[in-house]
């Protein structure tokens, strides 16, 4: 079935928009269940903000909790506040240290506690301003304030556009792990205005890649050509092709979320490529890696584990790990944490038990398959190849 309704110009070729003709506009809807997620990308979307998030929660909310951190809010808070003025909504802003650090329980206690001061209403509208952090923080405080306010999202860096603002996923970390208290919470909009990209360090946007090469990666074998034809120009920032990157990423994880929305059936599972040993390594490094970097360097490893059991060529790693490099994404590690540290989050976060490991591997590019079976000395021993 279709993903709703899409409108843009732009032609298809092998299933991926060609950058012929000029990207407009993409507008399209994802049913969950009961509720369902507009996605807007155009081209200053942040001064429709006010406007997009009144069609999408069908009414005018009595109040707005904009939450975004230091450095977004310097540049973007203006232009979404004075649309929220346009549109005569009552808003606040919230501004919160930038960096993963803010995603905890004390982060999170802040905007509680922020709400309070407000006596924000259930009828309220809490809304994201960043990247993934923000989204993620934002989303669980509306997850869980009143039992549940509706949420909207405005990314502004690419993971957080074709990834964290997508699918309903909100967390915060523990000092144990990352992500390990949250829940699921679709917002009622996202509107991404690929603008926000100049901006972006440069950084940033590689780290942001490695979502998008997984997504071609569980996905498609077309998407992930796509990438290795174009990797030039996704990285001098052409306006066309990375409309098309968000919009092809959108639609690949809308349609496996809007078939597995909570995690009951596996399919989203494969979400998870690259990140059972990425999320790891990021927590053992304290996150001064990345989350994208992290994911890359998982995406190596699960190749690798895959190509120990006979399940993934090596020319399938050999292509991956070369794409990664071209994106300027680490593929080795530099100062590795300790394997053990590594293992224990592993298992913390469920994802060894017995002594496996589960993890999410390629037959193919394209072609992803969960296996529960994996003994954990396979995963210390690609973990060990991971050094520089």
């Amino acid at each position: 079935p279709g993903l709703g309704d899409v409108r843009c110009r732009a032609r298809k070729r092998d299933g991926i928009h060609d950058e012929g003709t000029r990207f407009t506009v993409f507008d399209l809807t994802i049913p969950f269940g009961s509720c369902s997620t507009r996605v807007a990308v155009r081209a200053g979307c942040l001064e429709q903000a006010a406007r997009l998030l009144i069609e999408a929660a069908g009414r005018r909310p009595p109040r707005v909790l904009l939450i975004s951190d230091e450095t977004v809010a310097s540049l973007y808070a203006d232009r979404v506040g004075r649309s929220f003025q346009a549109e005569r909504l009552d808003f606040d802003l919230h501004v919160i240290p930038p960096g993963e650090a803010s995603k905890s329980l004390d982060g999170l206690e802040d905007i509680y506690n922020r709400l309070a001061a407000l006596a924000f209403p259930r009828d309220g509208v809490i809304a994201a301003l960043g990247g993934g952090v923000v989204s993620d923080l934002a989303g669980f405080a509306a997850a869980t304030w009143m039992r549940g306010v509706q949420f909207a999202i405005f990314p502004t860096t690419l993971e957080a556009d074709i990834d964290a603002a997508v699918g309903g996923k909100t967390a915060v970390n523990l000092p144990a792990g990352k992500n390990l208290v949250g829940a699921f919470h679709q917002p009622v909009c996202v509107g991404i205005d690929p603008g926000c990209l100049e901006t972006l360090p440069e950084r940033d946007l590689r780290a942001g890649l490695a979502e998008s090469v997984k997504h071609a990666l569980i996905r498609s074998f077309d998407f992930l050509a796509w990438h290795e034809d174009r990797a030039d120009r996704i990285l001098a920032r052409d306006a066309e092709t990375l409309a098309v990157l968000i919009r092809r990423n959108v639609e690949i994880k809308a349609g496996i979320v809007r078939e597995d929305a909570e995690e009951r059936s596996g399919l989203r599972m494969l979400l998870n490529f690259g990140h059972t040993v990425g999320h790891a390594i990021e927590t053992c490094a304290g996150y001064a890696l990345r989350h994208g970097e992290c994911v890359a360097l998982g995406m190596v490893a699960a190749c690798r584990v895959g190509e120990r059991i006979g399940l993934t060529a090596p020319t399938l790693t050999a292509r991956v790990a070369a794409l990664l490099s071209r994106l300027g994404l680490p593929t080795v590690l530099e100062s590795p944490p300790e394997a053990e540290a590594v293992m224990e989050v592993m298992r913390r976060d469920k994802k060894i038990a017995d002594g496996k490991a589960r993890l999410v591997l390629l037959e193919d590019a394209g072609r992803p398959i969960i296996r529960d079976d994996v003994p954990e000395s396979l995963v210390r021993e690609v973990y060990a190849s991971l050094r520089a």
